[in-house]
């Protein structure tokens, strides 16, 4: 814990202790000078003789143990007493041998020595180690954190470390934490343990994720100027990473750039590869700001009287001053971090004419004069002469941007491409069926026993929209109840929305722990406050997208999970050995993304079934909206068929699955119901 203590605490604590070493050490010489008498009369002599004590005398012989001979024969009286002897030579003439002290004389000197050579050491390791005495291992998400929290300065938010976490094997920073207000636990609780690092826990809510922890600590903070870093109406950054190429590229892509670049990954003898996220921020800045903030300038300008201005909104092009327009936002602090470490490794002039407005912008923050952290990157330092500037999409980071798609690559739902796929999987349809009945159909459930707060007739919802809603939630909750009956569970509602799911869940089956999972803060919001309303106390709430959930449980559920975070949900499940209930939806917005690929399972890879003919028939599922539209029962089938690549992924990890559909049928277009028991691998 000594590497936790700030520096002036741990030099506080050492001259306290040195100036009680010290008062110690006086009042022990003290008492022994008024004792010096009661010891002089404590010496033995022999010879009988005391002129030592009147005259002035020699020592003839140092103070020197007994021989053995000596304290067996007991030959000399002196010896008795002490073990020790001296020969004294008086003035007069007279030798005299006597007892002596020669133990506590040794004694002294060896304490002496002792804090003498501590005294060296602790000047020695003050001045050596004074850094790391202080300092902390970290990764880039944690110097971030540390920077926002800087920043902000609020005593509405308390910094907790744990060190351990907070090193991982690629971390090549060390950050001083001396200035910096925090407390250090020495172990973790459980419930930290369900996310990665970043998190922020409060009662029994997590948030977890950069983005959304940044956010959070923004929010929090109590002064103005600090929350407009938020952006226009607070939206900077609160897209999901899945859905928004401008939060994955400053919660994943630049960080994971930002760590290769601690490695040192870019560099080839005196060449340094200019990192293609670097070039695309780069290109960014070159676009058109984003409308809305064009908007809020000339609101804000035509709001105030000393500015005139007769420019027409429509003729603003406004160039980049920041990464999300005219002004700056929490976007711009998530990556100033990463530029600064690009910035070290990098001379600013070999990349002031490859990324000039990039360089013009980290000049910008600069000059804002924003708090820094005192951190040192380890590693050797990498000498180059020539900067290669690299291929890549020039795109916009905007998640409206319809450029970001070449038209030729677009998947269509024409008719002539959903036969072929159609034709190309006919070759599965052994494998293809659907039970219409779902799993655990026939455990027993009534509404009658939920209270109102629980009932989605209870709250806002249309009263036809509230009944189908109670119908989709009566299937799953019956699946659950069949798989966990009286069993202590930890059951996980990703996707949760405002908890409709699994604080039904939670009424159900009081023995067990359910964990709400969603990225929306306002959903969240809403389900909170229905938790405290029910006053359940099994019921633990997480903001983060899927994947940053590392928590084990028994049970993963999702209702209507868009797209490929049906599949994070089975990922997931299949990761932890954990059964899976998951009502998928969206079947049009499945694609390939870093962390999934599709087809999923072994068997449609193996058939001439590409990517493109995938897509077709995801779209395809989709086109259910209508029960008298002709394509509407072609649009079942490619639902059965994607769930079918599911089931048949999850069979292959150890998984017993079975694939129905909601009861009534028309409860919901999206009806199917996948349900996944493990069973182990054979």
């Amino acid at each position: 814990m000594i590497e936790s203590c700030p520096k002036k605490r741990m030099v506080l604590g050492i001259t306290v202790l040195g100036i009680l070493t010290v008062l110690v050490l006086i009042i022990e010489s003290h008492w022994t000078e008024n004792n010096k008498h009661i010891r002089k009369q404590n010496f033995v002599i022999e010879q009988n003789s005391s002129c030592w004590e009147k005259d002035k005398y020699e020592v003839v012989r140092d103070c020197e143990p007994c021989s053995e001979f000596e304290l067996r024969s007991r030959s000399i009286g002196v010896c008795i007493h002490t073990h020790f002897k001296e020969v004294l030579k008086c003035a007069n003439g007279e030798t005299v041998t006597r007892s002596c002290d020669r133990a506590a004389f040794y004694d002294e000197q060896i304490f002496w020595r002792f804090e003498g050579c501590m005294f060296v050491a602790s000047i020695i390791s003050t001045l050596v180690f004074q850094d790391s005495a202080t300092g902390c291992l970290i990764d880039i998400e944690s110097l971030i954190i540390l920077y926002i929290y800087k920043l902000i300065d609020s005593e509405n938010v308390q910094l907790v470390i744990h060190f351990l976490s907070q090193m991982p094997v690629e971390s090549t920073i060390t950050v001083d934490l001396s200035n910096i207000k925090h407390k250090v636990i020495t172990e973790r609780p459980e419930m930290t343990l369900y996310c990665i690092w970043p998190i922020v826990v409060s009662r029994k809510c997590i948030t977890a994720g950069l983005c959304s922890v940044a956010r959070l600590l923004l929010k929090r903070c109590d002064k103005p100027h600090i929350k407009t870093l938020l952006g226009f109406r607070e939206a900077c950054l609160l897209a999901h990473l899945e859905s928004s190429i401008w939060t994955k590229f400053c919660e994943v892509d630049m960080i994971s750039t930002t760590k290769k670049l601690l490695r040192n990954d870019f560099f080839d003898g005196n060449k340094f590869y200019l990192p293609e996220d670097v070039a695309r921020f780069e290109f960014h800045m070159l676009q058109p700001v984003r409308m809305h903030n064009i908007y809020k300038l000339a609101r804000k300008t035509s709001n105030d009287k000393n500015l005139k201005s007769s420019v027409p909104i429509c003729d603003l092009n406004l160039i980049h001053l920041y990464s999300e327009g005219i002004l700056m936002t929490l976007a711009d602090i998530i990556l100033f971090p990463c530029y600064m470490v690009l910035l070290n490794k990098c001379p600013v002039s070999l990349l002031e004419d490859k990324i000039p407005l990039t360089v013009k912008w980290f000049r910008q923050m600069v000059k804002f004069n924003l708090p820094g952290l005192n951190y040192q990157l380890l590693g050797p330092v990498q000498t180059f002469n020539e900067v290669i500037q690299p291929e890549f999409i020039r795109h916009s980071l905007y998640t409206a941007d319809p450029t970001r798609y070449e038209p030729e690559k677009r998947i269509c739902t024409k008719q002539g491409n959903i036969d072929f796929a159609l034709k190309v999987v006919s070759t599965l349809e052994d494998e293809i069926n659907n039970s219409i009945l779902p799993f655990g159909h026939e455990v027993p459930f009534y509404w009658t026993d939920i209270p109102l707060e629980a009932n989605p007739t209870g709250g806002a919802l249309p009263e036809k929209r509230a009944s189908r809603k109670q119908q989709q939630l009566e299937n799953l909750v019956k699946a659950v109840v069949k798989i966990a009956t009286d069993k202590c569970c930890r059951i996980v509602d990703f996707c949760s929305g405002s908890g409709h799911l699994g604080i039904l869940l939670a009424l159900l089956l009081p023995n067990c722990e359910i964990i709400l999972i969603e990225n929306k803060e306002q959903s969240l919001k809403r389900a909170r406050d229905r938790i405290d309303n029910l006053g359940l106390a099994n019921v633990i709430t997480i903001q983060s997208n899927l994947d940053y959930f590392h928590g084990s449980f028994d049970i993963g559920v999702s209702l209507h999970a868009c797209g490929v975070a049906t599949d994070l949900v089975i990922k997931n499940c299949i990761k932890h050995n954990a059964d899976f209930i998951v009502c998928p939806c969206c079947y049009g917005g499945i694609k390939n993304c870093y962390n999934l690929e599709y087809p999923r399972s072994e068997q449609f890879q193996k058939i001439d079934f590409d990517h493109k003919n995938y897509l077709s028939l995801a779209h395809a599922a989709d086109q259910t909206h209508d029960a008298h539209n002709v394509k509407t029962k072609q649009g079942y089938v490619c639902m059965d068929i994607i769930d079918t690549d599911r089931k048949l992924h999850a069979k292959s990890c150890g998984y017993e699955v079975h694939l129905g559909k909601l009861q009534p049928v028309t409860c919901t277009n999206k009806n199917n119901l996948l349900v996944g028991l493990y069973k182990g691998i054979s």
